[in-house]
């Protein structure tokens, strides 16, 4: 099958397309309806891939859940005036990397006579009282925005396509419509977000109170590089107790690290200490990787000048863990993008991916196909030696019987290749006589097995397969993903399958 024409079928043309909705974008939009298919069915693969970062995440939740600590939601907006409370008079500094929310201005839309008269001219006559409800109830946050079309909709009576045409040519403030900023933040750091959550729970629960939250930072970042983003994520765990030190933080967090396969992180003292930190009780963490120290963490007792802003009374420590910097350390990766946004980015195979690429083109799809393909490869491979001429029966039943067939005299029932094995190796693949490498958990006569209990189970009976040299996988009843193949030659790579199988495989019906 090709490729190609597959992934072309059904694919509309982008330029013409857009030349259309730039004409009128109601009319198009409409007619696009029919541009998609309606009543198919579609069967997706038997097992989805998840991405690295969500992956590390899932580790890690498992991993802090394990070592004793509760899992808690905490706030992702937060107001200037919490960063404030964190981080004293650094914060002018923090907050030039800070995301501040902004939120559009609701206008105050009138319905002046012109306006009803092109209103009018659109879907004749109309309540303009109505209209001015409905324009009166957005302003007053009443009618979301979400909801204003559709409100156009019902009370007036009109079609969806009307509602957008009002909207675009009448009323221009909503596109002129500008955002305000606010005085309210995504999260940079965790800990703000933590102050709120250990106010509500330090005369609740009993200490110590050990918690973790993971979830994104976003940070207004000046660019973004192989080790930066402006959203990365966060494992966060906090320590309240009485009696909790820097010292004691730190224990359990090499414990936490050793879960990761981390036993040798090398702990250093910053020389600037975060003013949300108490004075010289804060420490990266770094790890050996690409033959350099990386750093994954930072853990610190925070400071009680900013826990008094929140009206907390005890201490706390808090260990921060990069799930980007671990994901990328674990999985020997050294640029984040293509970590996180790896579809954005040429993808890399390993063999094991390479190996479970390789499929059957021809293949039974019931029990009774599968284990007429199993019996016949079992049976090549015991009869293999077996001298010309003869005939190996492989399977029988009631209506049809299967024969390994060599005719002329003096040769062996399969060629020498005819049993070998497809492996995948530094990204090529290979046949050998027994398994190596990473093993696909295929061979030559497995394909051709498959192939012909495929043809069984279609009712094409009788028939006959050859198979004599073979130069590449569809010679055996194999095929690999295009997007593979492309990947394996741009990486000048082989798919180097030979050899001489020379088998003939006969199927015939039974007389009864």
């Amino acid at each position: 099958m090709d490729n190609n024409k597959t992934k072309n079928k059904g694919a509309w043309d982008i330029k013409k397309l857009r030349e259309k909705k730039e004409k009128d974008f109601e009319k198009t939009w409409i007619e696009t309806a029919k541009l998609l298919p309606r009543n198919t069915r579609l069967k997706l693969k038997k097992k989805g891939m998840p991405n690295l970062v969500t992956e590390m995440i899932e580790k890690s939740r498992k991993i802090l859940l394990n070592a004793g600590f509760k899992e808690v939601i905490n706030k992702t907006i937060l107001s200037e005036d919490d960063i404030y409370k964190q981080y004293g008079p650094e914060t002018p500094l923090i907050l030039d990397r800070t995301y501040y929310l902004a939120t559009p201005s609701k206008p105050d839309i009138g319905l002046s006579k012109k306006r009803i008269e092109e209103i009018s001219k659109i879907i004749g006559s109309f309540a303009p009282e109505k209209l001015q409800s409905i324009l009166r109830d957005y302003k007053k946050g009443i009618i979301e925005g979400d909801d204003f079309t559709e409100e156009i909709v019902n009370k007036l009576k009109i079609k969806p396509e009307q509602a957008t045409v009002i909207i675009e040519k009448v009323f221009p403030e909503f596109k002129k419509n500008k955002p305000l900023c606010s005085n309210l933040t995504l999260r940079g750091h965790m800990t703000a977000t933590w102050y709120h959550t250990l106010a509500a729970l330090q005369d609740k629960e009993e200490f110590p109170i050990a918690l973790f939250s993971v979830g994104p930072r976003y940070r207004n970042e000046q660019r973004e590089d192989f080790s930066h983003l402006c959203v990365h994520n966060s494992a966060s765990i906090v320590i309240m107790d009485p009696e909790i030190s820097i010292e004691a933080g730190k224990k359990i967090t090499k414990e936490i690290l050793k879960e990761y396969g981390f036993k040798n992180a090398k702990f250093e003292k910053k020389k600037a200490t975060a003013k949300y930190y108490t004075p010289e009780q804060e420490e990266e963490v770094f790890v050996k990787k690409f033959g350099k120290w990386v750093e994954i963490a930072n853990i610190g007792m925070y400071s009680p000048i900013s826990l008094v802003n929140f009206k907390i009374r005890y201490p706390v420590f808090n260990a921060g863990f990069g799930i980007e910097r671990l994901a990328m350390v674990l999985e020997n990766i050294k640029d984040i993008r293509k970590l996180v946004y790896p579809q954005f980015y040429e993808k890399e195979y390993n063999d094991k991916e390479i190996a479970e690429s390789i499929s059957y083109i021809k293949e039974p799809s019931i029990l009774k196909g599968k284990k007429i393909a199993k019996l016949i490869e079992e049976i090549a491979r015991k009869e293999k030696d077996k001298t010309s001429p003869c005939e190996i029966e492989a399977y029988r039943d009631n209506s049809i019987k299967v024969q390994i067939v060599e005719k002329e005299e003096n040769k062996k029932l399969i060629g020498p290749a005819g049993l070998n094995y497809i492996c995948v190796k530094d990204k090529n693949i290979y046949p050998d006589i027994s398994p190596s490498g990473t093993p696909t958990g295929k061979s030559y006569i497995s394909g051709i097995a498959n192939a012909i209990a495929y043809e069984i189970e279609k009712g094409n009976i009788p028939f006959t397969l050859k198979v004599k040299t073979i130069k590449g996988l569809s010679d055996v009843n194999m095929k690999i993903p295009k997007h593979i193949r492309d990947y394996l030659e741009g990486k000048g790579r082989k798919v180097g399958l030979s050899g001489y199988v020379f088998i003939e495989i006969q199927v015939k019906k039974i007389k009864n």
